[in-house]
């Protein structure tokens, strides 16, 4: 694997990844970085080396002060991991204070190898251009430990591209973007229609409606592939184009339990860090409301952000993506609030970023015309900013 870091000059260099960092540790120890250059080069050092990897962004102050404050290397049950399981990798921590999910050698290899196999069924790949953070487990498993698998490649990064760099970047034919659905729904709204018919997209993080998939493919020619799944459970599924069905990936079991997704696969982590080190048993049961087929399932939504409208379930997305269509309306956040104290146990909070005054009124006129008559009571919000994560997840705090 050749990579090729790009300054934001946009000057180029060649990096090599040097195997002899230190001394090799047999204690956890989280990656400590300035950029993506540096995080790599330490990253690869260590891994291939065997190391215990603790993965986090030192910009969550959350995480950051227990990481200070707690050495891994001697919470209780510390001794279960073994020498198998070796990186550790934290949730996004948007319902509540991060999980820490322990991943196995096991767990990393055999997904990567599912993952190489098919993306290789479905182009023939000679660059790699990451857009993605490397601490989370999709940005470490799709955007570089994927390219290293498919060996003779460039693996192409840069701290922030610009829409149109990567676009530009992704004009030489046999490249795999790793990027979120923010680059994606960027992408489309540029001029440029180039033809990227030899190139190949994977975003994960959150699934894009089927308008947005169709008008970016139409518009580029080119292929686009979700992955779905979380940092507990690795990949779980992954569809293409604008199919309703997510096809589970290989060696991945599904079936449904109370209506949510259970899952068996070699990629679940064996550990949890959740308050103490826990077991994680399987089948691992979502909290994803899915409708199982023959082929893999349609996903509703999360059991958290399900809203029942004229009988119908419908996902908070849905809806989040309905009132984004709204002129003035430029970030929504859907949320169901249980409240056992009133009337209605089941509510709506509805937070905005908007451009000009939105009321209530317009709200419930558009979520009735297009889902039918809503009788569950909301709270509308306006903030001044809805904040996107590093993965591009809207959040609130």
């Amino acid at each position: 694997m050749i990579f090729e870091y790009i300054h934001q000059n946009n000057s180029r260099e060649i990096v090599t990844l040097d195997l002899t960092e230190d001394i090799k540790s047999d204690l956890f120890r989280r990656v400590d970085f300035e950029n993506k250059k540096e995080f790599i080069v330490k990253f690869i050092s260590r891994y291939k080396r065997d190391e215990k990897i603790v993965l986090f962004d030192k910009n969550h102050q959350q995480l950051l002060k227990y990481y200070e404050e707690h050495d891994i290397n001697t919470l209780e049950n510390i001794e279960n991991l073994g020498d198998e399981n070796r990186l550790l990798f934290f949730t996004s921590g948007s319902t509540g204070f991060p999980i820490g999910a322990f991943k196995s050698v096991t767990n990393i290899r055999s997904e990567v190898e599912v993952l190489s196999d098919l993306v290789s069924s479905i182009q023939k790949i000679d660059k790699v251009i990451v857009t993605v953070p490397f601490i989370h487990i999709y940005g470490i498993l799709a955007g570089l430990l994927l390219p290293m698998q498919l060996d003779s490649i460039k693996l192409v990064v840069k701290e922030d591209f610009l829409p149109y760099e990567l676009l530009e970047e992704a004009k030489e034919e046999g490249s795999l973007i790793i990027t979120t659905p923010v680059f994606i729904k960027a992408l489309s709204k540029l001029s440029e229609n180039d033809d990227l018919s030899q190139a190949l997209f994977i975003s994960s993080t959150g699934p894009l409606q089927k308008e947005d998939v169709a008008s970016f493919e139409q518009k580029y020619q080119t292929k686009l592939m979700q992955l779905f799944g979380s940092t507990e459970t690795g990949g779980i599924a992954y569809k293409l184009s604008t199919t309703d069905i997510w096809k589970p990936l290989d060696g991945v079991k599904i079936t449904s339990f109370e209506d949510k997704l259970s899952v068996s696969s070699p990629f679940i982590s064996n550990y949890i860090l959740d308050g103490n080190i826990k077991k994680l048993k399987q089948p691992f049961v979502t909290e994803d409301i899915v409708e199982i087929t023959n082929d893999g399932f349609t996903l509703l939504g999360r059991s958290n952000k399900i809203i029942k409208i004229a009988g119908k379930r419908i996902s908070a997305i849905a809806i989040e993506n309905l009132l984004e269509s709204i002129e003035g309306i430029e970030k929504a956040v859907v949320e169901v609030i249980y409240k056992k104290e009133l009337l209605r146990s089941e509510q709506i909070l509805i937070t905005l970023q908007t451009t000009k005054e939105i009321d209530k009124k317009t709200i419930k006129e558009k979520i009735n015309e297009c889902y039918g008559v809503l009788t569950i009571p909301f709270k509308l919000q306006i903030v001044e900013e809805i904040k996107l994560s590093a993965m591009g997840k809207k959040i609130l705090f």
